[in-house]
């Protein structure tokens, strides 16, 4: 079934009988482009076609075979980036999609009305209006006298003229040359200190979040270009004029018009690369308008915030561990424990305790120290933006804790050790084996040699546990609030870095530029449908974070957790994991600095 699409701006204002010029190419529906004046009109070559006539009343009377619905719909604005897509645009990249979890929402798209037969020819017809004022612009050049189109003014022609001739000149060269060398060997800098981060050897980018974030803002440097040179292709598409290829036999004097006619889609799928590139702009402007309050803060206030520091870090990570390690070796809240076994770890943890706090620990956090440290995370964060300073505080927060990260592991190990065995040795002593090959529990039947010796282990094994328990679970208490401290970090350096700000502010402003889909609606007179543009769901703007906080809930807030605690796994932040998610607006490889320069050679000729 065919359809008419009539431009809302078609739809009043006629105030005489006038005759319905629409652009139709192969298989799409009638694009209506003009009323021309009844007594104005003379003829129109393909693939201009006259359909129909309107009186001064602004009932249409159709020309063509049957009685074909109308769609009613406004036309969109290619310089102000409106256009209509029948899928939600992607604010991540094509290969990053594989990496991001499918959520389950519709996609936006509504076409109830419309047979699965006709999907093709709305999809090309869809096309066409988004260039619609372009088809509109190139049906005046080729009749200006139905509407009194009139060509270029003198100032704009002067304009273009001094355009061209400023391109031909050599300081238009040399400046081209000037920024493809800056360009190219800003990219290449980049690009080597990010290759050096993610070396296979020893991977930084996962042991530091500082490195982390210098790996993501030479990865943005990298992109950069490539995505300006994508948008700046789609901007000079959008100057030419709208061609449309037409297949099959023509006319003699439609092959004549063929030239003219040939209109190509357009190509929305660069569309992302401009959302992504201002979001990074904007999201890099605020880190460093943000470092900048924040930095003076720090400097206008560095001895009180010294002073509060040097209190709570002593306190934490050396006298209340002291103090715990101490209680825990004398059998704390009464109860009974193994005095030589909780004595041997007590004094262990000690002596780890006492040579970290005078090797490191005692110099990093004395006051003047923190204060000089201070004045370092202001200036950082005064040229690098806030994200910077949060990467180096997780960084000093994950290198003053490695005590307490060695606790929670050793602890951690010998409960684990220990637990797997008296589970090996309660089968034992029921009789019963675990089937490795087939991951299950069989009968089986045991010397009584073996029966007795696994009960003596068993039975010592036991009595030892309660001890091991309560050393691993007060260090995996005082490891939980670390890993909690750095994950808050983390996130918070996640949303400073990857907030969708733009595309929020797009929906904001102007709901057709950020479109999510397209919806058909029936109006109360009897075929006539109007078609809407249904911008981006906030949820699928959100989507990475969505997935972020899904895998940090999996990972540090679930019954997946507890079950770790309780079998004695360790329990990590996942560094790479997270801003696995997060990366997804940046390509898995950056462009080589020779594809670049050939690529912006050929841009700038």
């Amino acid at each position: 079934m065919k359809y008419i699409y009539w431009p809302t701006h078609l739809s009043h204002g006629i105030n005489e009988r006038a005759v319905v010029v629409a652009l139709k190419g192969q298989e799409t529906d009638w694009i209506v482009l003009s009323l021309i004046p009844e007594l104005a009109f003379d003829h129109i070559a393909y693939p201009y076609f006259r359909i129909g006539i309107v009186d001064e009343f602004g009932n249409y009377t159709t020309e063509l075979k049957g009685d074909l619905p109308i769609i009613e719909f406004r036309p969109p604005k290619l310089n102000m980036m409106q256009f209509f897509s029948i899928e939600p645009i992607p604010l991540i990249l094509p290969e990053k999609d594989s990496d991001i979890a499918n959520l389950n929402e519709s996609s936006g798209v509504i076409l109830s009305t419309f047979e699965t037969t006709h999907c093709t020819a709305f999809r090309k017809s869809v096309s066409l209006i988004n260039l619609y004022y372009k088809h509109e612009h190139s049906f005046r050049l080729q009749y200006p006298a139905y509407d009194g189109f009139a060509k270029q003014t003198i100032i704009k022609a002067a304009f273009v003229r001094s355009k061209e001739y400023f391109k031909s000149t050599l300081m238009y060269h040399f400046i081209c040359h000037s920024i493809i060398y800056i360009v190219v060997s800003i990219q290449f800098v980049a690009n080597g200190i990010s290759g050096l981060l993610n070396c296979s050897i020893i991977p930084f980018v996962n042991l530091s979040a500082t490195a982390q974030q210098i790996d993501l803002r030479c990865q943005q440097l990298c992109y950069f270009p490539v995505q300006y040179l994508r948008i700046s292709k789609n901007i000079s598409f959008n100057k030419m004029q709208p061609r449309h290829k037409i297949k099959g036999n023509l006319p003699a004097n439609h092959k004549r018009r063929d030239s003219v006619s040939k209109i190509k889609e357009f190509p929305c799928e660069y569309y992302p690369d401009y959302i992504r590139l201002y979001n990074t702009l904007w999201l890099i402007v605020n880190d460093i308008c943000f470092g900048l309050t924040i930095g003076t803060l720090l400097q206008e206030n560095s001895k009180a915030i010294g002073r509060f520091l040097h209190n709570i870090l002593e306190q934490y990570f050396y006298k209340l561990l002291h103090s715990i390690t101490i209680f825990l070796g004398d059998n704390p809240f009464g109860i009974k424990l193994n005095g030589e076994l909780a004595k041997f770890l007590s004094e262990l943890f000690l002596w780890i305790i006492d040579f970290s706090y005078h090797t490191f620990i005692r110099d990093i956090i004395s006051q003047e120290n923190i204060e000089w440290l201070i004045k370092i995370f202001s200036c950082s964060s005064c040229m690098l933006g806030v994200t910077f300073t949060l990467s180096l505080i997780a960084d000093m927060l994950s290198f003053l804790s490695m005590h307490i990260s060695l606790f929670y592991f050793i602890s951690a190990k010998i409960y684990h050790w220990q637990l797997h065995v008296m589970i090996a040795l309660f089968h034992l002593f029921c009789g019963k084996k675990k089937n490795v090959l087939r991951n299950r529990i069989d009968a089986n039947m045991f010397q009584l040699d073996q029966l007795l010796m696994g009960t003596l282990f068993f039975t010592i094994l036991v009595f030892l546990f309660p001890t091991v328990s309560v050393f691993y679970v007060s260090y995996t208490l005082l490891w939980m609030v670390i890993v909690i401290l750095e994950v808050i970090l983390e996130s918070l350096m996640a949303s400073l870095n990857h907030f969708p700000l733009f595309a929020l502010l797009l929906r904001l402003k102007d709901p057709s530029r950020i479109p999510g889909g397209v919806s058909v609606y029936a109006q109360k007179s009897p075929g006539k449908f109007v078609l809407n543009n249904s911008p981006l769901t906030v949820r699928r703007m959100f989507k990475p974070y969505i997935v972020l906080m899904g895998i940090m809930a999996d990972t540090y807030f679930s019954s997946t957790t507890v079950r770790q605690v309780l079998v004695g796994k360790p329990i990590v932040v996942r560094r790479n994991r997270m801003y696995q998610v997060l990366y997804s607006a940046l390509p898995r490889k950056p462009i080589s600095a020779q594809d670049l320069w050939d690529t912006l050679k050929k841009a700038m000729a």
